[in-house]
């Protein structure tokens, strides 16, 4: 694995990315591949990037904890990787691993294709919470205590695993089309923005009605993210774009036509030092990274 110095790029896997991570104790990026690889890449030397997990099926999703990091794949099976012990394998989701969060209580969540949210402690399952309905939980966003659920039925709920909630009746909060794949938490506005197959973001206020909708991208969205007074997401459509987080009007957008991904973009995290850096990477299988705040405009928003 090495970096392609012209493009600032990842490159190495034989695969599509589909998720990232920013470790800030080691000063690395993790990516999970579609060709069942996880690779870590030293932020100070690209060219060091090194694959930690292999499987035989594509991995799906990738979240870094305090002594390692833990994997998902294709096929539901999940990996806790830790560089002192023996790596922990287990078989957790039918249909897949979607989403992977470390909550503030110190428990790993695990969102996957059964529709269902399992509780992870060093390791070991704890706890699970099923939705009624047979769909795909896409996406798990912290704030505070509370857990935001995106799931492929295009609806979002927010549930609390403290509290012994009952996830399938978990306040509604948010709708999309086709899926729900990706939510911020403004708190300055106490809103919620979402992002889904339809390619619009949509803001819900506390009570979950709706409060604006944005005709985003001209695809899905897969990820958002958010630095300062920005919000950032990435789509189908091959691009990341930049958003005000206080007006929601639209800042800039990467494409290829200046270094960003030439394919879907199904990755997108902020990481580096101070945090002044972002990650996208997709289908054409390079994680491509920039300094954000000196990405210039591009035409055509």
């Amino acid at each position: 694995m090495g970096t392609n110095e012209k493009e600032n790029a990842l490159s190495g896997h034989q695969g599509a990315l589909y998720d990232a991570a920013w470790n800030a104790i080691t000063q690395e990026w993790v990516t999970a591949g579609g060709d069942g690889v996880v690779a870590k890449w030293p932020f100070q030397d690209p060219n060091a990037g090194h694959a930690v997990l292999h499987h035989e099926k594509a991995f799906f999703c990738v979240c870094v904890t305090a002594d390692g990091l833990v994997a998902g794949t294709e096929d539901g099976e999940l990996f806790f990787f830790n560089t002192s012990e023996e790596t922990k394998r287990w078989t957790a989701h039918r249909g897949g691993v979607f989403s992977l969060l470390q909550h503030e209580n110190g428990r790993i969540y695990s969102g996957g294709g059964d529709g269902r949210i399992l509780e992870w402690t060093s390791g070991r399952l704890t706890g699970e919470w099923s939705l009624a309905k047979p769909v795909k939980i896409r996406t798990l966003v912290a704030q505070g205590s509370n857990i935001f659920v995106g799931s492929s039925n295009g609806e979002g709920r927010i549930w609390n695993p403290t509290e012994s909630m009952d996830l399938a009746a978990a306040p509604a909060m948010g709708f999309h089309e086709g899926g729900l794949y990706a939510a911020i938490f403004l708190d300055s506005k106490n809103v919620w923005v979402t992002g889904g197959r339809d390619g619009h973001l949509r803001v819900w206020n506390s009570a979950g009605e709706p409060v604006m909708n944005i005709p985003a991208h001209e695809g899905a969205i897969y990820r958002m993210q958010r630095t300062l007074d920005k919000i950032w997401t990435a789509s189908r459509d091959k691009t990341v774009k930049c958003w005000s987080a206080s007006t929601l009007q639209p800042v800039s957008k990467w494409t290829h036509r200046n270094g960003g991904c030439r394919r879907s973009v199904n990755a997108l995290i902020i990481g580096g030092p101070k945090n002044k850096w972002l990650l996208a990477g997709g289908d054409d299988r390079v994680g491509r990274v920039v300094q954000w705040d000196e990405l210039s405009p591009v035409d055509g928003l």
